[in-house]
């Protein structure tokens, strides 16, 4: 179960990270679409965690699959970090 749960929450993430890069939907408000690369390298982390599990790969491959896939959430969630910051220096600035 938890395995579909992340499969699913993984392909929100990375449809919200390409909306938020192309700039459509509500993703189009948000402060920086640098966090777009984030939310789809997370969600990507997800997808290749619950689907390593899901298609019953053997336990060496899941935890070779399971390590990647924690580095690109790692990676997503220093993306989304940074750009929040970049973010909060434009408006402190006044720059646009």
């Amino acid at each position: 179960m938890s395995a579909w749960i992340m499969l699913g929450s993984g392909c929100l993430f990375v449809v919200l990270g390409v909306l938020t890069l192309i700039g459509r939907g509500a993703a189009a408000y948000a402060r920086s679409r640098r966090a777009g690369w984030g939310q789809a390298a997370m969600g990507g982390g997800f997808v290749l965690d619950g689907g390593s599990k899901l298609l019953g790969f053997s336990s060496g491959t899941e935890t070779v699959l399971s390590t990647v896939a924690l580095g690109f959430v790692v990676l997503g969630g220093a993306v989304q970090a940074q750009a929040e910051v970049s973010a909060m220096a434009r408006r402190a600035g006044g720059g646009g």
